[in-house]
Protein backbone atom coordinates (compact mmCIF):
# COMPACT_ATOMS: atom_id res chain seq x y z
CA UNK A 1 0.00 0.00 0.00
CA UNK A 2 1.28 3.23 -1.28
CA UNK A 3 0.66 4.36 2.06
CA UNK A 4 3.52 2.55 3.72
CA UNK A 5 6.24 3.21 1.61
CA UNK A 6 5.27 6.91 1.31
CA UNK A 7 4.37 8.17 4.48
CA UNK A 8 5.10 5.20 7.48
CA UNK A 9 8.46 4.19 6.15
CA UNK A 10 9.79 7.57 4.69
CA UNK A 11 9.22 9.06 8.12
CA UNK A 12 11.17 6.29 9.94
CA UNK A 13 8.59 4.06 11.03
CA UNK A 14 9.95 0.41 10.48
CA UNK A 15 9.09 -1.19 12.85
CA UNK A 16 7.77 -5.06 11.65
CA UNK A 17 4.53 -5.68 13.44
CA UNK A 18 3.45 -2.02 13.77
CA UNK A 19 3.30 -1.98 9.73
CA UNK A 20 1.47 -5.21 9.36
CA UNK A 21 -0.87 -3.63 11.73
CA UNK A 22 -1.49 -0.75 10.01
CA UNK A 23 -1.85 -2.83 6.76
CA UNK A 24 -4.30 -5.36 8.42
CA UNK A 25 -6.62 -2.29 9.96
CA UNK A 26 -8.75 -0.62 7.49
CA UNK A 27 -8.46 2.86 7.72
CA UNK A 28 -11.41 3.93 5.66
CA UNK A 29 -14.08 2.22 8.10
CA UNK A 30 -13.01 5.11 11.10
CA UNK A 31 -12.97 8.18 9.01
CA UNK A 32 -16.03 10.41 8.65
CA UNK A 33 -18.87 9.49 5.50
CA UNK A 34 -17.64 11.17 2.63
CA UNK A 35 -14.05 10.67 3.61
CA UNK A 36 -13.81 7.36 2.97
CA UNK A 37 -11.56 8.30 -0.55
CA UNK A 38 -9.13 10.25 1.09
CA UNK A 39 -8.78 7.84 4.15
CA UNK A 40 -5.14 7.25 3.29
CA UNK A 41 -3.74 10.84 2.68
CA UNK A 42 -1.01 11.62 4.96
CA UNK A 43 -2.82 14.13 6.87
CA UNK A 44 -5.34 14.53 10.17
CA UNK A 45 -8.58 13.25 9.45
CA UNK A 46 -11.73 15.71 10.73
CA UNK A 47 -14.80 13.95 12.36
CA UNK A 48 -16.86 16.22 11.89
CA UNK A 49 -17.66 15.98 16.23
CA UNK A 50 -16.74 19.06 17.53
CA UNK A 51 -13.16 19.53 17.22
CA UNK A 52 -12.20 16.12 17.53
CA UNK A 53 -9.95 13.97 14.52
CA UNK A 54 -7.52 11.10 13.50
CA UNK A 55 -4.35 11.94 13.68
CA UNK A 56 -2.01 11.26 10.10
CA UNK A 57 -0.17 7.96 9.87
CA UNK A 58 2.89 9.35 9.58
CA UNK A 59 2.43 11.15 13.12
CA UNK A 60 0.39 8.55 14.33
CA UNK A 61 3.27 5.92 13.41
CA UNK A 62 6.39 7.13 14.66
CA UNK A 63 4.60 8.00 18.06
CA UNK A 64 3.39 4.16 18.26
CA UNK A 65 6.95 3.02 17.30
CA UNK A 66 7.84 5.27 19.88
CA UNK A 67 6.07 3.75 22.60
CA UNK A 68 8.39 0.26 22.00
CA UNK A 69 5.03 -1.62 22.31
CA UNK A 70 5.13 -5.68 22.54
CA UNK A 71 3.24 -8.66 23.05
CA UNK A 72 3.06 -8.40 26.50
CA UNK A 73 1.94 -4.61 27.04
CA UNK A 74 -0.89 -2.75 28.07
CA UNK A 75 -1.53 0.27 26.59
CA UNK A 76 -3.59 3.00 27.20
CA UNK A 77 -4.98 4.90 23.90
CA UNK A 78 -6.00 8.44 24.78
CA UNK A 79 -8.00 10.28 22.58
CA UNK A 80 -9.10 7.41 20.75
CA UNK A 81 -11.74 9.27 18.73
CA UNK A 82 -13.86 6.19 16.58
CA UNK A 83 -11.26 3.50 17.64
CA UNK A 84 -8.50 3.21 14.80
CA UNK A 85 -5.60 3.84 17.06
CA UNK A 86 -7.03 1.65 19.13
CA UNK A 87 -7.50 -1.15 16.68
CA UNK A 88 -3.35 -0.30 15.69
CA UNK A 89 -2.21 -0.40 19.08
CA UNK A 90 -4.31 -3.99 19.69
CA UNK A 91 -2.85 -5.81 16.61
CA UNK A 92 0.98 -5.31 18.48
CA UNK A 93 0.03 -5.60 22.33
CA UNK A 94 -1.58 -7.79 24.89
CA UNK A 95 -4.73 -5.44 25.98
CA UNK A 96 -5.69 -2.02 25.36
CA UNK A 97 -8.14 0.32 26.52
CA UNK A 98 -9.19 3.88 25.00
CA UNK A 99 -10.36 6.61 26.70
CA UNK A 100 -12.73 9.20 24.56
CA UNK A 101 -14.61 12.10 26.02
CA UNK A 102 -16.83 12.01 23.77
CA UNK A 103 -19.46 9.53 24.11
CA UNK A 104 -21.26 9.20 20.82
CA UNK A 105 -17.27 8.31 19.22
CA UNK A 106 -16.90 5.86 22.17
CA UNK A 107 -20.22 4.01 20.95
CA UNK A 108 -18.66 4.26 17.14
CA UNK A 109 -15.31 2.90 18.69
CA UNK A 110 -16.56 -0.38 20.17
CA UNK A 111 -18.72 -0.92 17.27
CA UNK A 112 -15.71 -0.67 14.58
CA UNK A 113 -13.40 -2.72 17.26
CA UNK A 114 -16.72 -5.52 17.34
CA UNK A 115 -16.95 -5.33 13.27
CA UNK A 116 -12.98 -5.77 13.35
CA UNK A 117 -13.38 -8.83 15.63
CA UNK A 118 -10.76 -6.69 18.00
CA UNK A 119 -11.37 -8.62 21.57
CA UNK A 120 -8.37 -7.49 23.27
CA UNK A 121 -9.13 -3.51 23.58
CA UNK A 122 -12.00 -1.50 24.63
CA UNK A 123 -12.98 2.41 24.50
CA UNK A 124 -14.38 4.17 27.59
CA UNK A 125 -15.98 7.19 27.93
CA UNK A 126 -14.04 10.04 29.87
CA UNK A 127 -10.93 11.50 30.74
CA UNK A 128 -7.80 10.38 32.24
CA UNK A 129 -9.57 10.11 35.14
CA UNK A 130 -11.68 6.95 33.37
CA UNK A 131 -8.31 4.96 33.77
CA UNK A 132 -7.12 5.99 37.59
CA UNK A 133 -5.92 2.43 39.14
CA UNK A 134 -4.52 0.96 36.25
CA UNK A 135 -0.59 0.71 35.46
CA UNK A 136 0.52 1.02 31.74
CA UNK A 137 3.24 -0.10 29.60
CA UNK A 138 2.92 2.30 26.96
CA UNK A 139 0.63 5.53 26.69
CA UNK A 140 0.15 6.86 23.42
CA UNK A 141 -1.59 10.29 23.59
CA UNK A 142 -3.72 11.22 20.03
CA UNK A 143 -2.90 15.03 20.06
CA UNK A 144 -1.35 18.47 21.67
CA UNK A 145 -1.73 19.06 25.23
CA UNK A 146 -0.21 22.03 26.63
CA UNK A 147 1.32 21.16 29.76
CA UNK A 148 3.44 18.26 31.04
CA UNK A 149 0.50 15.43 31.79
CA UNK A 150 1.30 14.35 35.77
CA UNK A 151 -1.95 12.15 35.44
CA UNK A 152 -0.69 10.52 33.04
CA UNK A 153 2.58 9.59 34.22
CA UNK A 154 0.97 7.85 37.32
CA UNK A 155 -0.38 5.70 35.03
CA UNK A 156 3.00 4.56 34.12
CA UNK A 157 4.12 0.86 35.38
CA UNK A 158 7.52 0.82 36.39
CA UNK A 159 9.55 0.99 32.36
CA UNK A 160 6.77 1.90 31.23
CA UNK A 161 6.76 4.85 28.19
CA UNK A 162 4.64 8.26 27.82
CA UNK A 163 4.63 9.32 23.89
CA UNK A 164 2.65 12.78 24.13
CA UNK A 165 3.10 15.81 22.03
CA UNK A 166 3.48 18.82 24.23
CA UNK A 167 2.70 22.39 22.55
CA UNK A 168 5.77 24.73 22.87
CA UNK A 169 5.41 28.24 21.05
CA UNK A 170 2.42 26.46 18.94
CA UNK A 171 3.93 23.35 17.58
CA UNK A 172 3.82 20.33 19.05
CA UNK A 173 6.98 18.49 19.94
CA UNK A 174 6.39 14.96 20.87
CA UNK A 175 8.24 13.58 24.17
CA UNK A 176 8.78 10.37 25.48
CA UNK A 177 8.39 10.06 29.75
CA UNK A 178 9.64 7.48 30.92
CA UNK A 179 9.50 5.76 34.32
CA UNK A 180 12.64 3.88 35.97
CA UNK A 181 13.98 3.58 39.42
CA UNK A 182 14.93 7.16 39.69
CA UNK A 183 11.63 8.82 38.56
CA UNK A 184 10.98 9.33 35.44
CA UNK A 185 12.99 10.73 32.24
CA UNK A 186 11.83 13.01 29.77
CA UNK A 187 13.29 13.25 25.92
CA UNK A 188 11.92 15.01 22.79
CA UNK A 189 11.72 13.13 19.72
CA UNK A 190 10.37 15.23 16.84
CA UNK A 191 8.18 18.57 15.87
CA UNK A 192 5.14 18.18 14.47
CA UNK A 193 1.72 20.07 13.73
CA UNK A 194 -1.35 19.34 15.48
CA UNK A 195 -4.57 20.27 17.07
CA UNK A 196 -4.74 19.83 21.18
CA UNK A 197 -6.84 17.00 22.08
CA UNK A 198 -9.70 18.21 24.17
CA UNK A 199 -9.82 20.73 27.33
CA UNK A 200 -10.84 20.36 30.99
CA UNK A 201 -9.13 21.46 34.37
CA UNK A 202 -8.67 18.39 36.83
CA UNK A 203 -8.22 19.53 40.25
CA UNK A 204 -4.43 19.70 40.21
CA UNK A 205 -4.82 21.90 37.11
CA UNK A 206 -3.55 19.44 34.59
CA UNK A 207 -5.27 20.65 31.32
CA UNK A 208 -5.53 18.93 27.95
Amino acid sequence: MAMIDSQLRSSGVTERRLIAAFLDVPRELFVAEGRKSVAYVDDLQPLGAGKRFILSPAHFGRMAQLAEIVDSSRVLDVGAATGYSTAVLARIAAHVVGIEVDSGLVDLANGHLAQLGVQNASVIAGGTEAAVGQLFDAIVVEGAVEVEPHDLIALLAPGGRLVVPLLRRGIAVIHVIQRNDDGVMFTSEFDATMPRLWSWVHKDEFVF
